[in-house]
């Protein structure tokens, strides 16, 4: 184990898009600029999001949609109850185009997924929820070009280090502590430094404790919070960070632990996930209807109606409904928001089955066998399905609204199935206190000297519990956000009387 000790004029610590974007917004400045990332390669939690939240960039331009950035501010901050950093929505969303083709330039392939072509069927008709998406193409080329641009203008990478805390000289930070994998100590000076570590995804206790449940699964790359809890103790505020909810799955089974790279995303070869992603009949865990089940066409509020009930809910079927979808005439529309279904024939029932011997489901002959078998309160579930009956033949849902379409099946013919489902998140957003320029804050609203943030360590872009349903929003916030807070270091550094390196 050795100690050593290097000199920068801006430390990031990360390599996801804040840091990438912060890293170069610096370097664009003239300065000398230091990236650590943990992992071997750049890319981060951004490597996994899909693409850019983007208001009226060329790309919608010359596919002849009139967005306009005053309407997104607008429909965010309503979405957000105005509990956002207004000041802060309104630069983020006021720079995305701009930053999107300033992303272009660095080496990003994108392409706009217009409305129509959403894949979460409740945007069809909202431009700025389903048509801000632009897609991210060939992503692995397009982060190695990337990774060159920087390296051309001069940004150092060192790989395998981990932050582990902030240097701090008479109430200013002066760099950073870091460790390598090998174990090496580093002490790396800096006259600022940019925290740019994606959250705390991978420390589910203080995930469960945050979110006041541990029935969430964990979807992504995660980050263990080094950032935000170094960032904490030199005087900042965590005002809302909270789990980056995503969608459901269904239960991992509790017999076969089998993984592949296809989880990391969220998708499961099972064709039981078209029973999933349709709106069939939802119960929480003490067997009630809870909600609308067509929130299964939007990623966030399906995501956000599951953990309302402590994030774990089982959707009911009977075997009429299997024998429909095994015979391939599934009359609903497949949602395909989140990680999307398995497409496919099967034999359903034979899946279900499967299900109940792998824990993450239950049968009943009748259906105060199968409240028994759950665990539901019998009265309670025999009169929730009742009414759900009672709703699809009138075709009118009186208690939560339901759209016709949706009241397909009634669950009727025995056997009858319970099937677990649980919300999912890729890692956190939201974070520490900041200004419009990304500036971190303590309790008195004042900077930090030396210290920024973005992405997924920084508050004040959403209203601290969930986030807006606009397609590509928290990828695009952490470039936009990550841009500003590079550019605001590189400020900051080069008005000091002093620079902690020479060139």
């Amino acid at each position: 184990m050795t100690n050593t000790t290097m000199n920068t004029d801006v430390l990031v610590a990360g390599t996801g898009g804040t840091g990438l974007a912060a890293a170069y917004a610096a370097a664009e400045k003239g300065l000398k600029v230091l990236v650590i990332e943990k992992q071997p390669q750049i890319g981060g939690n951004t490597k996994i999001s899909s693409g850019f939240f983007a208001i009226d960039s060329k790309e919608q331009r010359a596919a002849g949609m009139k967005m306009s950035t005053k309407t997104a501010i607008s429909e965010l901050a309503n979405y957000n109850h105005y509990l956002s950093n207004g000041v802060l929505l309104a630069r983020i969303v006021n720079r995305s185009a701009d930053t999107l083709a300033w992303l272009e330039k660095l080496g990003m392939e994108i392409k706009l997924n217009p409305t129509a072509k959403t894949t979460q069927f409740a945007h069809r008709n909202n431009d700025y929820r389903g048509g801000s998406y632009h897609m991210y193409q060939h992503k692995d080329e397009s982060y190695q070009r990337i990774q060159q641009t920087l390296e051309d203008a001069g940004v150092k990478f060192q790989f395998k280090t981990t932050m582990t805390d902030l240097i701090m000289a008479d109430g200013k930070v002066a760099g950073v502590t870091a460790t390598t994998d090998d174990g090496d100590q580093l002490t790396i000076n800096a006259q600022a430094v940019i925290v740019a570590t994606g959250g705390y995804g991978g420390d589910a206790k203080k995930v469960a404790k945050t979110m006041h449940t541990s029935d969430l699964r964990t979807l992504g790359v995660p980050n263990d919070g080094e950032g935000m809890s170094a960032m904490v103790k030199a005087g900042a505020t965590d005002i809302d960070s909270h789990a980056l909810i995503h969608a459901a799955q269904l239960a991992k089974s509790k017999v076969t632990q089998k993984t592949s790279a296809k989880h990391l995303a969220g998708f499961s070869s099972n064709a039981l996930t078209q029973l999933l992603l349709t709106p069939q009949l939802w119960v929480n865990k003490k067997g009630k209807r809870f909600t609308n089940e067509d929130v299964v066409y939007d990623t966030v509020e399906w995501a956000n109606a599951a953990w309302s009930q402590g994030g774990k809910y089982l959707f009911v079927v009977d075997q009429a409904t299997l024998d429909t979808f095994t015979a391939d005439k599934n009359a609903e529309e497949v949602s395909q928001a989140g990680p999307g279904a398995a497409t496919g024939r099967g034999d359903f029932t034979k899946l279900a089955e499967e299900a109940i011997q792998g824990e993450t489901a239950y049968r009943g002959a009748t259906l105060t066998e199968l409240a028994t078998k759950a665990g539901f309160n019998a009265d309670d579930f025999v009169k929730t399905v009742d009414t759900y009956n009672q709703a699809v033949h009138n075709q009118d849902d009186q208690e939560f609204g339901k759209s016709t379409k949706s009241l397909a099946y009634s669950v009727e013919k025995g056997p009858f199935y319970a099937l677990i489902s649980q919300a999912a998140y890729l890692g956190t957003v939201g974070g520490v206190r900041v200004d419009e320029n990304l500036a971190v804050l303590d309790d008195n609203f004042k900077p930090i000297p030396g210290l920024y943030t973005g992405g997924a360590n920084a508050g004040g872009y959403y209203e601290g519990h969930s986030y807006p349903a606009f397609e590509g929003l928290a990828s695009g916030f952490t470039w936009t956000s990550g841009r500003i807070a590079g550019t605001s270091a590189a400020d900051y550094v080069k008005a000091a009387p002093a620079t902690v390196s020479s060139h």
